[in-house]
């Protein structure tokens, strides 16, 4: 594997939470010296699913709500990207995807080959984190790019 002297491009992964919060301040830090940084945003919207389908009419309500979470994701990766580029990195794309986050980012990070992703940790609960690890682990675990892992 090469090593670079400077990362030129990032693939930041948010879920919005204070942890993400700081993975997105320090990933802007590492690219903001930089005139031809690419910064890449990616949050995942995870599928809503009502228990009893179409029998309850629940179904409906969900998507309904499942619309607002897309609206309010896509507002909050637009402001993101905007105040990147006032920051003075103009080349910033956000990217919103659907379903599992693991499978997701280490998707876009296949296509776009960033030089490195740079993601919060957040701690998954005892018996999720023994089972699975968390989105940061996994993502870590299997990506074909450097991961840093802000706390």
């Amino acid at each position: 594997m090469e090593t670079k002297e400077k990362i030129n491009s990032i693939l930041l992964a948010t879920d919005f939470s204070p942890e993400a919060d700081r993975a997105y301040k320090f990933a802007k830090n590492i690219l903001l010296p930089h005139d031809d940084a690419r910064f890449y945003i990616i949050t995942v919207v995870k599928p809503v699913y009502a228990p009893m389908g179409d029998l309850t009419g629940a179904t409906e309500v969900l998507l309904d709500e499942n619309s607002d979470i897309i609206k309010e994701t896509k507002e909050r990766i637009k402001k993101m990207v905007d105040e990147v580029k006032k920051e003075g990195i103009t080349n910033c794309e956000g990217i919103i995807k659907y379903g599992d986050p693991v499978s997701s980012i280490l998707e876009v990070a296949e296509k776009l080959m960033p030089d490195m992703i740079v993601m919060g940790n957040r701690k998954p609960g005892f018996k999720k984190g023994i089972l699975f690890g968390s989105v940061s682990q996994r993502v870590s675990a299997n990506s074909p790019v450097s991961v840093l892992i802000v706390r």
